[in-house]
């Protein structure tokens, strides 16, 4: 997904929120998840941008 660091990190809280909804139990979690998020660098984020700009509106050029 396109997203600033900052909704990326609410994203990854509400999925959290979804998958262990009671954050302050005693560990292991009764329910294995994970999550992970990973700055796209490249021709990867340029694609995610320019794909972005197309679904919402943009014009398609980064910049």
């Amino acid at each position: 997904m396109y997203a600033t660091p900052e909704q990326a990190r609410d994203i990854e809280e509400g999925v959290q929120r979804l998958l262990c909804p009671d954050p302050d139990h005693r560990p292991p979690c009764p329910i294995p998840w994970s999550i992970g998020l990973t700055e796209a660098e490249g021709d990867v984020a340029a694609d995610l941008e320019e794909q972005y700009l197309i679904e919402h509106g943009g014009n398609g050029a980064a910049g």
